[in-house]
């Protein structure tokens, strides 16, 4: 890259420039990192006030709320009032699965103490959705279920990573 003569002017006024006026501007700006290091401050102490703490709360001592608006919290008192669920007095209480049934229609089950061919109603216990199926043969239980619901009937009663669920079976 070559450079006119005019261009090579300037790059050499520009260097002299910034050569010399830096060094001076730079001090005749006063400002020194090692003196404001140095410096240091008399406090009066029959003048002297708090300062309002920063923000930082020890463990000992907890901030009084503010309310900016609305109604009054509530004081925690440490209870609260928990449901149970209710116990079913009809129906047969088992724990449920699901599985696909190997393609079969979305709406069978198997519950092998309900007899074979008969619409059944299965409720959720925890939540009380309920929904029905046909109580078909399978040969095979997974381990700790005495219910296997197809997985379409199993969804319209609970999420599926809810699994296994107890609940109310009655015909």
């Amino acid at each position: 890259m070559l450079l006119t003569t005019f261009q090579r002017r300037r790059l050499v006024v520009l260097s002299i420039v910034t050569i010399i006026l830096f060094p001076i501007l730079r001090a005749c700006s006063g400002s020194n990192a090692v003196d404001s290091a140095n410096s240091t401050t008399t406090i009066d102490p029959a003048n002297s006030t708090i300062a309002p703490s920063s923000g930082v709360v020890s463990d000992e001592e907890s901030p009084a709320p503010i309310i900016l608006s609305g109604p009054a919290p509530i004081v925690q008192d440490g209870s609260a009032q928990i449901a149970y669920p209710a116990t079913e007095t009809s129906g047969i209480q088992l724990v449920a699965t699901f599985s696909n049934f190997d393609n079969a229609p979305a709406v069978v089950c198997f519950v092998p103490a309900a007899p074979f061919g008969i619409t059944l109603t299965i409720k959720n216990i925890n939540n009380g959705r309920t929904t029905r199926c046909t109580n078909v043969y399978r040969e095979i239980m997974p381990a700790g279920a005495t219910a296997l619901l197809h997985t379409k009937v199993f969804e319209a009663i609970s999420n599926l990573v809810d699994a296994p669920i107890p609940v109310n079976v009655t015909w």
